[in-house]
C-alpha cells in the first residue's frame, strides 16, 4: 500500500459476521438467498458475479475460508468496466430498498492481500451484526459461480450419520477385542443381528445385549459394554465443517440414521447433534428404518420439502437406492473418499458446500 492511496468500498448499511458492513456483493447475494430478485436481476448479479470472477483475482485469505475475517477494498479510481458493474449492483439494491454507502479510505485496515485491483485488510474494528432490512438473509457468499447454485432444485442436505458424519475408532471389532477377544468379529455380527428389530423402534437393545453377552461370557455388565463399544462414536471434524458451509451457505441439513433409542441418546445428549441440524430424525423414532423408501419419505415429510429438494448422502449403496425410490436426490459416499469428493458430489447437484467468505 503506497502512501496516501485513497481506496474505496461500496457497502450496505448493516453489518455481518465479519463485523464491518457487508460489501455490495454480499448485500445483492442475501436479497438473491431471501428470494427476493426479480428474475432479470437475478440473471444480471450473476452475469456481474461471474464477470468479476473471471476478471479479478480471487484473495488467496479466502482459500481457507477466511479465518482472518479480512475484508476487500478497491484501489481508487476503479476502472471504468469495472464501475459500471457495481453501478449494477448498486441499481438492485436501490430497487429494494437497502441503503449502502460508497466509503473512501486512506487506512482501511492491516493489509493481508493486495493485486493490481484490490487490496484485503484485516479491519480494525469490529462491531456486533445489526438487525438486517426486512427479508434480508444473513448468510456469507461463496468463491467462484454462483449460477449452477442458483438454479439447482436442492434445498436440503440429509446426511447418514455412521462413517459419514462420524466414525467408530478403529472399527467395531477392535473396539470389541478387549471384551471378547478372538471372537470380536462373531461377536459384533451377532449383536448387530439382535439389535436389528429395535433400529425400527421394537424392543430394547440392551437387554438383548445382555443375552448375547452372557453368550460369550462377557463377565462385564452390559451397560460397560455398551459404553465402550456402541457409544465409542467419534464425529469427523471435515464432515461437520462442510455441515457448516452449507448452513451458512442457506441450505437446511439434517440428520437421517438407522440407531436404536440407547446410541441415539448418546448422539443426541453427549454428542449434542440436534443443535446442529436442522431436523435430527432416527430410525427408531420413525417406527422404520433404512432402507426402507417409507424411511426416507417420513424425512421428507418431518423436513417439510418436496423429496425432490432433498440431497441424502449415506455411505451405503442400498440406503442411496432406497432415498432415490422414495424420490430423493441421493449420492454414496464414506469418510474415506475425503472431503473434496464429497464436495464434488454436492457441486454436481448445483449444491455448494465449500468453506464461505
Amino acid at each position: 500500500m503506497r502512501p496516501s492511496e485513497t481506496f474505496v468500498r461500496v457497502q450496505a448499511t448493516y453489518c455481518g459476521r465479519l463485523g464491518v458492513e457487508v460489501g455490495i456483493f454480499v448485500a445483492v447475494d442475501h436479497l438473491r438467498r431471501a428470494g427476493l430478485l426479480t428474475a432479470r436481476e437475478e440473471a444480471d448479479y450473476l452475469d456481474v458475479d461471474d464477470w468479476f470472477t473471471e476478471h479479478l483475482p480471487n484473495p488467496d485469505f479466502y482459500g481457507d475460508g477466511n479465518t482472518v475475517g479480512a475484508v476487500t477494498w478497491f484501489h481508487a479510481p476503479v476502472p471504468e468496466d469495472m464501475q459500471q458493474r457495481v453501478d449494477r449492483l448498486c441499481d438492485i439494491l436501490r430497487a429494494h430498498g437497502v441503503e449502502f454507502d460508497v466509503v473512501h479510505s486512506t487506512d482501511p485496515g492491516t493489509v493481508v492481500y493486495q493485486d493490481e485491483f484490490q487490496v484485503g485488510v484485516v479491519p480494525r474494528v469490529r462491531r456486533e451484526a445489526t438487525p438486517l432490512p426486512d427479508g434480508v438473509v444473513l448468510a456469507p457468499t461463496t468463491p467462484g459461480s454462483k449460477r449452477a447454485v442458483a438454479v439447482s432444485p436442492i434445498r436440503h442436505v440429509l446426511f447418514d450419520a455412521d462413517d459419514v458424519l462420524q466414525v467408530v475408532p478403529g472399527g467395531w471389532e477392535a473396539l470389541a477385542a478387549p471384551v471378547v477377544g478372538d471372537r470380536a468379529r462373531e461377536f459384533v455380527r451377532r449383536a448387530w443381528a439382535v439389535e436389528r428389530p429395535t433400529l425400527a423402534g421394537v424392543g430394547d437393545f440392551i437387554p438383548l445385549l445382555a443375552e448375547v453377552v452372557a453368550e460369550f461370557g462377557v463377565s462385564a455388565p452390559v451397560e460397560q459394554v455398551f459404553a465402550d463399544i456402541w457409544c465409542r462414536i467419534e464425529p469427523v471434524a471435515a464432515s461437520f465443517e462442510v455441515v457448516d458451509a452449507l448452513r451458512r451457505n442457506g441450505y437446511g441439513v439434517h440428520l437421517r440414521t438407522n440407531q436404536d433409542g440407547r446410541r441415539a441418546a448418546h448422539m443426541r445428549d453427549v454428542l449434542g447433534y440436534d443443535a446442529v441440524f436442522g431436523t435430527s430424525c432416527y430410525s427408531y423414532d420413525l417406527g422404520v428404518a433404512k432402507p426402507d423408501p417409507a424411511f426416507f419419505t417420513e424425512a421428507a415429510r418431518r423436513i417439510d420439502a418436496d423429496p425432490a429438494t432433498i440431497l441424502f448422502v449415506d455411505d451405503t449403496l442400498a440406503n442411496v437406492e432406497g432415498a432415490r425410490a422414495a424420490g430423493l436426490v441421493a449420492e454414496r459416499w464414506t469418510v474415506a473418499d475425503g472431503t473434496p469428493v464429497l464436495i464434488d458430489l454436492l457441486g454436481a447437484h448445483g449444491v455448494d458446500g465449500r468453506a464461505t467468505i
